[in-house]
């Protein structure tokens, strides 16, 4: 019987309404989850993301991500558990988080270990093997391995309340029987993982759900679907997109595969780019999202409005003193003409503001939506 509560206030077509209950904690999706790698969101103190002055106009953000590898390998699993777990450990007590499995971040570096760009101090030496993925730490070299299991461990000594399953993601020049092995390696990892999670289901508070990967190739997303969708107790993910792949590539992939996902279960699109992006997705059924991008670009400067995206940069801005947002009190006392002031000076308020902002818009947009929705 699934722990994850998911019952429906209504549906659309494929768009729809959902009421989420874990661990006590209620929310409705669609839903986008600020993304805390590192066990902080960038610049920003979370009591922010749940300040009723600041928030006083929607429902709080109560489900935000952090990083299995980036946690794992700094301060490490076995200190956050000493420490009371991860909600304690960042401040985030009463609500929910979502650990993915890290193997992003491997492939990330397997991607970039002979790239010009790659800046890390020690060579990563990635090794892909049946049981894991063996590589080097890019902080000092150490050697590490992550199996399906030991992630599941990692993030179970995390204390998230939903966790990933290990899989491969991959290259995306590889070609298509290397791509295919891994698809197989992948569904062979996801039953491992969830043979090992289900041992212990019944006596902890975690949730864990698969990954559909695969790029662009629809036939093997439908085959990955089908087969994984076998473990989605409690809910299921699409990988693999917004990595380089055109935006019509994306949204093709996103309509593709949501269909062939359980219906009765959170489907969760990661690393989804854009606003327009994230509510294309909605339309076609898909519930939660993360991506870095709102707190990136509001460190580069940029601000998610209406009307596209906003270069507070330009020079036009330097006597605009309206507010960045009237729709938040909070942020009605910083212009658009100091913020291009803070720019200038590099003063690092800027990036402070501009993620916040970033994050509330996109948390804003899906609880206006959610509303109209309902109210059709």
């Amino acid at each position: 019987m699934s722990k994850l509560k998911f019952k429906i206030l209504k549906q659309k077509w494929n768009a729809r309404v959902w009421e989420i209950e874990l661990n006590g904690v209620k929310l409705q999706t669609p839903v986008f989850m600020p993304v805390g790698t590192k066990a902080t969101i960038k610049g920003l103190f979370l009591d922010l993301l749940k300040n009723k002055e600041i928030l006083w106009y929607i429902e709080p953000i109560k489900l935000i991500l952090a990083n299995t590898f980036h946690l794992y390998l700094r301060p490490g699993d076995g200190l956050i558990k000493k420490a009371g777990w991860l909600h304690k450990f960042e401040n985030w007590e009463d609500w929910l988080i979502l650990t993915d499995s890290g193997w992003f971040q491997v492939f990330s570096l397997w991607l970039w270990k002979d790239d010009s760009r790659d800046n890390h101090e020690h060579k990563v030496d990635i090794k892909l093997v049946e049981d894991g993925v063996h590589f080097r730490s890019p902080h000092d070299g150490s050697k590490h391995f992550f199996s399906p299991e030991k992630v599941v461990d990692i993030q179970c000594n995390l204390w998230s309340d939903i966790m990933m399953v290990l899989d491969v993601c991959s290259p995306g020049d590889a070609d298509e029987d290397t791509v295919y092995a891994h698809m197989q390696q992948t569904h062979r990892w996801a039953k491992k993982a969830y043979d090992h999670f289900m041992k212990k289901y019944d006596d902890v508070r975690w949730v864990l759900f698969p990954i559909v990967q695969w790029g662009t190739n629809l036939e093997m997303r439908k085959e990955s679907a089908e087969y994984l969708s076998q473990f989605a107790t409690d809910g299921i993910a699409i990988g693999g997109v917004s990595v380089w792949e055109s935006k019509e590539k994306v949204r093709e992939v996103v309509e593709f595969t949501t269909p062939l996902l359980p219906q009765d279960k959170p489907r969760y699109l990661m690393w989804v780019w854009t606003p327009e992006d994230l509510l294309h997705a909605i339309e076609h059924g898909v519930d939660m999202f993360d991506c870095v991008l709102a707190t990136r670009l509001g460190r580069h400067g940029i601000a998610f409005s209406d009307n596209g995206n906003i270069n507070l940069k330009n020079a036009k801005f330097k006597e605009d003193f309206g507010p960045l947002d009237d729709t938040v009190d909070w942020l009605k006392s910083y212009s658009k003409s100091y913020i291009n002031h803070l720019l200038k000076e590099w003063e690092m308020l800027w990036g402070i503001i501009l993620s916040l902002h970033n994050i509330l818009y996109l948390h804003k947009m899906l609880e206006n939506w959610k509303k109209k929705f309902l109210e059709r």
